[in-house]
């Protein structure tokens, strides 16, 4: 598939781009059979919500043939090149889910000034395909974003004070490797009040809905976020982050894992998905 001229401008424009079912039912089934199976391994990939539901589970592909080559499908491959105008590889990855009734929040924030603080991404030239593989609607816990307000720079990369959670079995589980406020509902990073009021007021909030299959294409920078899952319906996603092979990190002493942020900087080659 290839997008028109009018789709690249509305991603430029407003900072993500919705495609209504992508893929097919068969193919988002297969898929969410093969998530409960890759989720239940135990392993650091693994990230769990407070009431110890699987928050997030990094880099499925690892585990699995299937998620592998989902990331080589043109529909997301080709879309990702054509929209950051460059050859791309995956910086990262991983199975978000908001289970019923117990599925946590995220706060505002962007995702670019973890990458680049913590990991010295050069340039926000970077953007996330997520796959719904769910329906998602205003009940489950569908992400919240600001149209246009990439546009605002890397704002978001003031680091946050501890939490009450610190106290707790929890806080203990946060504190268990370097890079786990970057994945709970603790963000170490986020963004403050007043310039999430002030992109708001000025270009309103949306909310990314949809059937299973669909895809949000979304810039490093955009502001975004997402509510608890208080809805009887799951809602499962898989996140791909395509980064530009101009964009590629800097060596670093100390890097974060592998699966966090890949530091494999081979191109992804587009190629239909099997199932």
């Amino acid at each position: 598939m290839k997008l028109t001229h009018e789709q690249v401008q509305d991603y430029h424009k407003n900072g993500f781009l919705m495609l209504q079912e992508v893929f097919t039912h068969q193919e988002t089934d297969e898929l969410l059979r093969e998530m409960e199976v890759v989720i239940a391994e135990d392993c650091p990939r693994r990230i769990l919500e407070k009431n110890g539901a699987v928050r997030s589970f990094f880099a499925p592909e690892w585990s699995s043939p299937l998620f592998k080559n989902l990331i080589r499908t043109p529909a997301l491959a080709s879309t990702a090149r054509q929209l950051l105008n460059d050859e791309v590889y995956v910086h990262q990855s991983k199975l978000n889910s908001k289970y019923a009734m117990v599925g946590d929040w995220w706060p505002w924030h962007q995702d670019y000034a973890f990458w680049k603080t913590d990991d010295g991404m050069p340039t926000p030239n970077v953007l996330t395909a997520m796959v719904f593989l769910s329906d998602v609607d205003e009940h489950n816990g569908p992400l919240l974003l600001i149209p246009g307000s990439h546009r605002a720079g890397a704002l978001g990369a003031e680091e946050q004070a501890p939490t009450e959670s610190e106290a707790t079995w929890f806080g203990q589980y946060q504190r268990s490797t370097s890079y786990m406020t970057a994945l709970t509902a603790d963000l170490k990073y986020t963004l403050s009040d007043e310039e999430i009021r002030h992109w708001a007021t000025r270009n309103g909030i949306v909310s990314a809905k949809g059937p299973k299959g669909s895809v949000l294409f979304f810039h490093g920078n955009i502001f975004h976020a997402s509510s608890n899952n208080l809805s009887p319906w799951d809602r499962h996603m898989y996140l791909i982050t395509y980064n530009s092979m101009s964009n590629t990190l800097p060596e670093m002493s100390n890097p974060r894992p592998e699966f966090i942020a890949s530091r494999s900087f081979v191109a992804v080659q587009p190629e239909e998905l099997a199932v």
